[in-house]
């Protein structure tokens, strides 16, 4: 072995010299320092970002009961106005079915007012026609009952010519 070795190798490694405690010192001056300029603005970072996610679910959980309250009050009102457009709907119906008989019963009135002077007319005319017929009937009836019976008025043969210029019997 070299003299060299034998130094190195008599020195216990287990009893710490003063590399060891040089070091140690950094570390813990580091550690302070990190401990005390690093850690407090990301501790603050952190509550804050906690404060906001916490701020969020509040507001989250509020958004979420209003816009269960305003679908409701939407539903509520979209079932009125459908109620609303159905009893409109109902009440166009009736009225129109009101309308539409009124209009009916005016025609039905109208029909039976055109029968009825209809029916007065033709009667009329029938009355006319019968008494016109029974104008121009009966002196045929007259003749034709002589020439029946045989009767001549001097010579002649009575028309209804003569009977109505006032020449018969």
């Amino acid at each position: 072995m070299s003299p060299r070795t034998d130094v190195v190798a008599q020195q216990n490694f287990l009893i710490p010299n003063g590399t060891f405690f040089v070091e140690l010192a950094i570390f813990l001056i580091v550690l302070g320092v990190i401990w005390f300029f690093v850690v407090p603005p990301i501790r603050k970072v952190l509550e804050e970002r906690e404060a906001r996610i916490s701020e969020t679910a509040v507001t989250a959980k509020e958004a979420a009961d209003v816009f269960a309250e305003a679908e409701a009050r939407y539903n509520t009102a979209l079932e009125k106005a459908r109620a609303e457009a159905a009893e409109i709907r109902n009440e166009a119906r009736a009225e129109g079915r009101a309308i539409l008989e009124e209009l009916r019963g005016e025609a039905q009135q109208e029909a039976d007012h055109i029968v009825e002077e209809t029916t007065a007319q033709l009667r009329a005319e029938a009355d006319q026609v019968a008494a016109e017929l029974r104008e121009s009937v009966e002196p045929l009836a007259h003749d034709l009952a002589d020439r029946m019976l045989g009767r001549n008025m001097n010579g002649r043969t009575r028309t209804s010519a003569g009977h109505q210029r006032g020449q018969g019997s």
